[in-house]
């Protein structure tokens, strides 16, 4: 079996890199001819809480995403991994789009992007494709070379309602099934959902109440709890967003406003991905999360003030990002 990582970052290194060291051919698929390069002249290390494991840079196949369709129209892989974030979807599509016709009918694509949108655009560019979500609370941070995994969690594999076509009569349904025990022999908890959208609306609510928050006041995501100014700002995103789900009939398990203080002490000391970004200056994912909130209030015509606020606030500073 062949699995293409493509987007080499901390999650990708940690899912390739633990795939590869359970005897799975892997091929790393990179921004810049610059990033594979260092991958295979300085190997990679993934540090877990019992164990460190060392990838000599020998062992390393690694490639920018540029030449992704030469590659794979001579030799193509069983899995594509698109671990790259919302806003580089568009790069992946234009990479992909000298594949020949049978290249792009076989592709199998896990997407492990947060929010809404790319299933559709990936459905769009690759109407033969079979597209496969994949939820993960797995957290890494890279230094380096060195991958640090936060620790065990979990990952569902499932395919998305929100396709545009029906992917099963495409490709065997046993394909996700042979892709989870792949990485559960890699040491992944990971299994196969046929209810995925659950949980993709759950990330979603998540993320659109935690990430504007640690970006726009600049703190980890513990110390939202921390202030009842903060707090109430939260469940103000909160009930907003569950208005909307309420009203697209979309039923989570649980109690949202508990599950969200429960990811903020889990995660107390983590940098949100949407602060990473703004403090580096770069275009940060809250088109495809809070945006993705104020698209489906539009079509109920629902009022989500809160999300309103903050997506305009974040797209404000994304340019020039902060000190």
């Amino acid at each position: 079996m062949i699995i293409d990582v493509v987007g080499a970052g901390s999650l990708g290194l940690l899912y390739g890199g633990k795939l590869q060291t359970s005897g799975i051919s892997v091929r790393f698929w990179t921004r810049t001819s610059v990033q594979a390069g260092q991958l295979k002249q300085e190997g990679m290390t993934i540090m877990e809480k019992d164990r460190e494991i060392h990838i000599r840079p020998d062992e390393i196949q690694a490639y920018p995403a540029s030449q992704l369709a030469n590659v794979w129209n001579e030799k193509p892989g069983d899995w594509i991994l698109l671990t790259v974030k919302q806003t580089h979807i568009d790069d992946f599509i234009e990479q992909t789009a000298t594949l020949t016709v049978e290249s792009r009918q076989s592709l199998k694509i896990a997407c492990y992007q947060n929010g809404l949108g790319h299933l559709e655009k990936l459905q769009a560019a690759f109407s033969n494709a079979w597209l496969c979500s994949a939820i993960t609370t797995e957290g890494a941070k890279r230094t380096g070379g060195k991958v640090c995994r936060a620790g065990y969690a979990e990952t569902l594999l499932g395919v998305s309602k929100r396709s545009t076509k029906a992917n099963a009569e495409i490709v065997d349904e046993q394909q996700i099934f042979t892709l989870a025990k792949v990485m559960q022999q890699a040491g992944f908890d990971c299994t196969v959902s046929n209810e995925i959208d659950k949980p993709i609306y759950r990330k979603l609510l998540i993320n659109a109440v935690i990430n504007p928050l640690t970006a726009i006041w600049r703190i980890p995501n513990g110390e939202l709890l921390h202030k009842k100014e903060r707090i109430s700002i939260m469940r103000q995103l909160c009930d907003e967003a569950m208005n909307v789900y309420k009203a697209m009939n979309v039923q989570l398990e649980g109690d949202m406003w508990d599950q969200i203080q429960g990811v903020c002490r889990g995660t107390a000391s983590n940098t949100s991905s949407m602060l990473a970004d703004v403090l580096h200056k770069r275009t940060t994912e809250v088109e495809s999360i809070n945006g993705s909130i104020i698209r489906m209030a539009k079509e109920f015509n629902l009022k989500v003030p809160t999300h309103e606020m903050l997506f305009h606030l974040i797209q404000g500073m994304q340019s020039e990002g902060v000190s």
